[in-house]
């Protein structure tokens, strides 16, 4: 699994201005469609992830949020 990829891809968004404003232009109506431009756009700025494991990661962090076990947003 790829859960380095998925850390460091959304940590570039903090650094990348260019990566953020491409991600922020994404629709957030169709939730699967929005999942396959991520990885699109991961794909585009080299970080190599599939929609299988972004769906994994997103429910590790939705059931650690929910058990109380998720770190504390920075």
């Amino acid at each position: 699994m790829s859960i380095a990829a998925i850390n460091d891809f959304f940590a570039k968004l903090d650094e990348n201005p260019d990566l953020a404003q491409e991600l922020d232009q994404v629709d957030l109506q169709d939730k699967e469609k929005y999942k396959l431009r991520v990885v699109a756009l991961a794909r585009k700025y080299n970080y190599d992830f599939t929609i299988e494991e972004l769906n994994e990661v997103i429910a590790a962090a939705k059931t650690m949020q929910q058990e109380g076990t998720a770190p504390a947003a920075q």
